[in-house]
């Protein structure tokens, strides 16, 4: 087993100083590391130094009406797998993991944000699998990544992490220092990521072998995974290209829960409201809001 990054380490001492244990605003049953006033996160990010803003610092609007969905209705999550895309803090992760679901899986594209939501999944005494996927690919590339991650991750996960994620292990398997640019390689090619017989397999379990997809209603055990992705939406660029991926994630039979503030580029089209919360907005400065949980509208996969 490779010895632990001396970076991952110092990173932990840092959020435990600087970030104090702080129940999420309108749901004091999960608490996190998050970031005031007096937490220096300018310094923090000169430290860290790896290209990324600290995200993971705080709870956006769209992830804590996540929350506040899973908390009341948990049936949503209890018993299946559940995808966190874009998992920051951990927040959804983790409510769904305390509300029962069968395996909870937490990507994002920053190796810190990973280690942030772990430290937070054991401050609530719940476990998360966290997997970093590969920045900057179009949505087709990364779906197959992302769906690698969720349906093969008990097979051999080493071989489903992105570039930098292997250049770790490697180095650490090796005694070498781990440097900034190690964990946030930007400029290797994307891996392919064909879809082995083991994911085909699993892609057959949840979404049927005639290949169309099954509702939950009709489905047999297991049910299909659910996908959620709170506040990813907050430019036309990136709205494009998530869409793209959570389209791909949904022709595999997933269900697709979608949280946001109603901000400039949701995609309002492509989705059905589900429930509104009033919650707090970091990006407002804290003040309340309207967020919405949605559920990514497919003709293909519609149930009746």
């Amino acid at each position: 087993m490779p010895p632990p990054d001396p970076r991952l380490k110092a990173f932990r001492e840092i959020v435990k100083a600087r970030l104090p244990v702080t129940p999420a605003p309108g749901l004091p049953s999960l608490r996190l590391h998050l970031a005031n006033e007096k937490s220096g996160l300018g310094r923090l990010l000169a430290e860290l130094d790896n290209g990324f803003s600290p995200y993971w610092a705080h709870v956006w609007a769209g992830g804590l009406a996540l929350a506040h969905h899973i908390e009341t209705e948990p049936d949503c999550v209890r018993g299946r797998t559940v995808i966190d895309y874009g998992t920051g803090s951990g927040l959804v992760a983790i409510a769904a993991a305390k509300a029962g679901a069968g395996a909870v899986i937490a990507c994002d594209i920053d190796p810190l944000a990973l280690e942030a939501a772990s430290m937070n999944a054991a401050l609530n005494g719940v476990a998360i699998t966290p997997r970093l996927i590969e920045r900057g690919w179009d949505g087709s590339a990364l779906s197959e990544n992302l769906k690698a991650i969720a349906f093969g991750f008990s097979a051999q996960p080493p071989d489903l992490l992105a570039p930098e994620g292997r250049d770790v292990a490697k180095a650490t398997e090796r005694g070498e220092s781990i440097t900034a640019n190690a964990l946030t390689r930007r400029d290797a090619a994307p891996p392919s990521l064909p879809l082995s017989g083991h994911l085909s397999r699993q892609r057959e379990r949840i979404v049927g072998a005639s290949g169309n997809a099954q509702c939950s209603s009709h489905a047999a055990n297991p049910e299909p995974a659910v996908v959620l992705a709170g506040d990813v939406l907050y430019d036309a660029g990136t709205a494009e290209r998530t869409l793209a991926t959570l389209d791909a994630f949904a022709e595999t039979g997933a269900d697709i829960l979608i949280g946001d503030p109603f901000r400039a580029h949701l995609p309002q089209r492509h989705l059905a409201l589900v429930a509104r919360y009033e919650v707090a907005d970091f990006a407002s400065g804290g003040k309340a809001a309207t967020a919405g949980v949605f559920r990514l509208r497919r003709v293909s996969t519609a149930c009746s």
